[in-house]
């Protein structure tokens, strides 16, 4: 199957005054508790999955596997060519919290302290990556391509983006604890929801961008084309 996908690049350095993206926990808070459609900056969180790539000058962030699995996510109305996975995610941080501990005996004869640990993962969920990569696979990557001299293991990825109505969605996943992994564990997946309009890959120290990919609605195309 042929892979399409486009690479937008600069050739210089793009002069912009700093800007700070909103701590990811907080903005969810706020967000969660009055939902307010508005457009605003991300800091895409590049430890969190694949890791991105760089051969002769063009950083690439894979895609692959970043489909949103959720109930909320799913189109209304299916039929045999419908593609469930409409939406894509983009990684913004992560929090993890030890709560009580207490005693179970989960193998007969040898009681364990177990740990009750809360985990939450903050994601920016999107569903028009076809305005940036097509492909008609599941390996689409966005591709920059950095001017000389940039060192691509210091770089940050940063993402303007434009929340839509309901802002925020959340799904909790609970595992119990075992005698092989004594922790009872809680994942809270939250969700900021809307539509990407650019990526720029930035300068963490000032917040200068190096190299954008900027959303292009002329990019859509059917994967049964």
């Amino acid at each position: 199957m042929m892979r399409r996908t486009f690479l937008i690049c600069l050739t210089a350095l793009c002069l912009h005054p700093t800007v700070h993206a909103d701590p990811i926990p907080a903005l969810y808070t706020q967000l969660a508790a009055h939902p307010a459609q508005r457009c605003l900056e991300l800091d895409i969180d590049l430890t969190h999955g694949e890791a991105a790539t760089f051969s002769a000058g063009t950083l690439s962030y894979p895609m692959r596997d970043k489909a949103v699995a959720e109930g909320w996510s799913w189109p209304e109305h299916t039929s045999a060519d419908t593609d469930y996975y409409l939406y894509k995610y983009l990684p913004l941080a992560t929090e993890s919290e030890d709560r009580r501990t207490y005693e179970m005996e989960d193998k007969v004869g040898e009681p364990q302290l177990m740990t009750e640990r809360w985990r939450y993962d903050y994601f920016f969920a999107f569903n028009n990556l076809n305005e940036f990569s097509t492909t008609d696979d599941d390996d689409a990557a966005l591709l920059f391509s950095l001017p000389t001299g940039i060192d691509p293991a210091s770089v940050g990825l940063r993402a303007e983006v434009c929340l839509s109505e309901p802002v925020t969605r959340e799904s909790t996943t609970f595992w119990k604890a075992t005698y092989g992994k004594p922790v009872d564990l809680t994942l809270k997946k939250r969700y900021l929801v809307g539509s990407l309009r650019a990526l720029h890959v930035i300068a963490p120290e000032n917040g200068q961008r190096l190299a954008s990919l900027h959303a292009r609605p002329d990019l859509h195309f059917s994967a049964k084309e």
